[in-house]
């Protein structure tokens, strides 16, 4: 797809709108598993920290309800640790929202 061709040509993943996120945070906020994927795929830095709260990708999918994208990124080796500025790791994230899917998503 058009993704994969724009990431062959070298296309940089790592450029944040004048917000802070970046195209991958969107991605993994709104779901787009195939993206965080393909993002994965090409070397894309998994534990980078995006937007005004310094999130990740992890971050971002746990607080949006995205259970399918915290595993996969859990499973590729996301740093459960960090914290966004207000403290928060993405498993709270996920409990904070009352996301049940993505909580048991961190016990797997």
């Amino acid at each position: 797809g058009l993704a994969d061709a724009l990431l062959q040509r070298g296309a940089d993943v790592s450029l944040k709108s004048s917000d802070g996120a970046t195209a991958l945070s969107l991605a993994a906020g709104i779901g787009r598993e195939k993206l965080v994927e393909l993002a994965l795929r090409h070397g894309v830095e998994i534990n980078q920290r995006c937007g005004s709260s310094s999130g990740t990708m992890l971050m971002y999918a746990a607080y949006f309800n995205r259970p399918a994208v915290v595993l996969r990124l859990l499973r590729a080796g996301a740093d459960t640790k960090l914290r966004a500025v207000n403290g928060h790791s993405a498993l709270q994230f996920a409990k904070e929202q009352g996301h049940a899917a993505c909580v048991e998503a961190f016990r797997q």
